[in-house]
């Protein structure tokens, strides 16, 4: 480029900020003063940026940098008259933990009741390691105790939930983007072709092993509730829900609907969440430029900085600024802000019996269930009885066998020796022939004698009769 025109570009530059002609630039400048020229180009050029600078805030606004303003004006009540008006059709909604605090199920970063702030006692090496990849793998104890305690099934949808619900049912919503895992959208009828569950879900797992197999969340639950580490059948893999760690790649279905949906939405409404995890927080700034933007949350969150703005690292919502043209923040508990939104939108009767319509047959299913399970538990228990009677029976009979057998073997030896001291007996009370009845223990020597004298008797001749 020619010296020449390397001077009419910074002219031009010079009179794009409002600044003459005449000012220092970094390059106008050589040798000892080329030094404070640069500090004093970047002093001018920070305090413009963040709004330090008296002359440009003497300045007239230029109109023509702002986009256009579809709002009648930039509060609650704008956006609601928006929505009433007809003028928006393509909704995303984007949710975070703070959607789902009042159903009972804590959120991540609240001191004191937020989860990381209640995980001593895992012995993790730092609170979000419970959600590493590379810690699960190594250990994964400490996730499947805590998936216990947050475990879906246990909790009812919030009135944050079915408003969502409402908008799909009005069809008002393009999409929901969550980052919860635990699957309230789903139980409060939100179609799942209308959800992009950013972070993953517990709806589905998968085995972390060689085989992959997927495995339902039912399956899952009942490894977890037996206190058990769910391993894969086929190969001894771990089965971990589809839910996103730190350091796994996102969800498919994630930017295929980032870069079909968001240049199409014409109100983004942000709820519950603090906007602190990439790259979920920043979505709020693919959206048009003309979208308004309506925060329902605790606290403002995903505001511009500045500083990253200057370094053309994108934005941010911007409630503060004068320049605000379309984000609003509504302050709060989410279900409230809900609450009112709907109130504004003459919605408020409708949403009222669509949460108590679903949270009555909720509770239906809850007790159906539970009574259900109480029979299961009562018929094992009474299969087990009876087995245990039957063991028992069958033992009582066995030893009732054995005890006649031996009773029989006994009866049976003590008649035998009955009857061999009978035998003993008889012969001793009948005399033997030449044996007399008298003799003592040598009966031997008794009828040999008896015999001499018999041999005497017939020497002598027949006895006279």
């Amino acid at each position: 480029m020619s010296e020449a025109g390397g001077d009419s570009k910074e002219s031009e530059s010079a009179a794009a900020t409002g600044e003459s002609s005449t000012q220092v630039s970094p390059t106008q400048e050589q040798g000892g003063g080329e030094e404070s020229a640069q500090m004093e180009y970047f002093r001018r050029l920070f305090a413009r940026t963040l709004g330090l600078s008296q002359e440009r805030a003497a300045e007239p606004e230029e109109e023509s940098s702002r986009p256009q303003q579809v709002l009648d004006e930039v509060t609650v009540e704008g956006i609601a008259k928006y929505i009433k008006d007809g003028k928006c059709k393509n909704i995303v909604v984007m949710t975070g933990a703070g959607i789902s605090t009042s159903a009972g199920i804590p959120d991540f970063r609240s001191p004191g009741t937020g989860l990381y702030d209640n995980l001593q006692k895992y012995n993790l090496p730092n609170p979000q390691a419970i959600f590493e990849i590379g810690f699960f793998k190594e250990n994964p104890e400490p996730f499947f105790a805590l998936a216990k305690e947050l475990y879906p099934g246990k909790f009812k949808p919030t009135w944050c939930h079915y408003f969502i619900k409402l908008l799909s049912n009005k069809g008002l919503l393009l999409r929901n983007f969550t980052q919860n895992i635990d699957t309230l959208e789903r139980v409060a009828g939100v179609p799942a072709g209308a959800m992009v569950e950013a972070h993953g879900t517990f709806y589905t797992a998968h085995c972390l092993g060689e085989c992959r197999k997927e495995y339902t969340q039912e399956w899952v639950k009942e490894k977890v509730f037996n206190d058990e580490v769910p391993r894969c059948p086929e190969c001894d893999g771990v089965v971990k829900p589809d839910i996103v760690f730190f350091g796994e790649a996102m969800p498919a279905k994630f930017f295929p609907s980032v870069l079909a949906d968001f240049p199409r939405c014409d109100l983004l409404i942000v709820m519950g969440t603090s906007l602190q995890v990439q790259p979920f927080a920043s979505l709020v700034d693919r959206v048009p430029e003309t979208c308004p933007r309506l925060l329902i949350n605790r606290e403002k969150c995903g505001q511009v900085d500045p500083i990253m703005r200057m370094l053309g690292f994108g934005g941010g919502m911007d409630f503060d600024s004068e320049n605000n043209y379309r984000d609003v923040a509504l302050l709060g508990d989410c279900d409230e802000g809900c609450k009112a939104l709907a109130e504004m939108l003459g919605w408020k009767e409708e949403l009222e019996e669509l949460v108590n319509r679903e949270h009555a047959r909720i509770e239906a299913q809850i007790e159906a269930d539970n009574k259900a399970a109480a029979k299961t538990v009562q018929a094992e228990g009474a299969g087990s009885a009876g087995r245990t009677e039957e063991t028992t029976e069958g033992a009582s009979a066995a030893s009732t066998d054995g005890n006649k057998q031996e009773s029989a073997a006994a009866t049976a030896d003590s008649s035998e020796k009955l009857a061999k001291s009978e035998t003993e007996e008889g012969k001793s009370a009948i005399p033997q022939a030449g044996v007399d009845a008298t003799a003592g223990s040598d009966g031997v020597e008794e009828q040999t004698s008896v015999k001499e004298d018999e041999q005497k008797s017939n020497e002598k001749g027949p006895s006279n009769l």
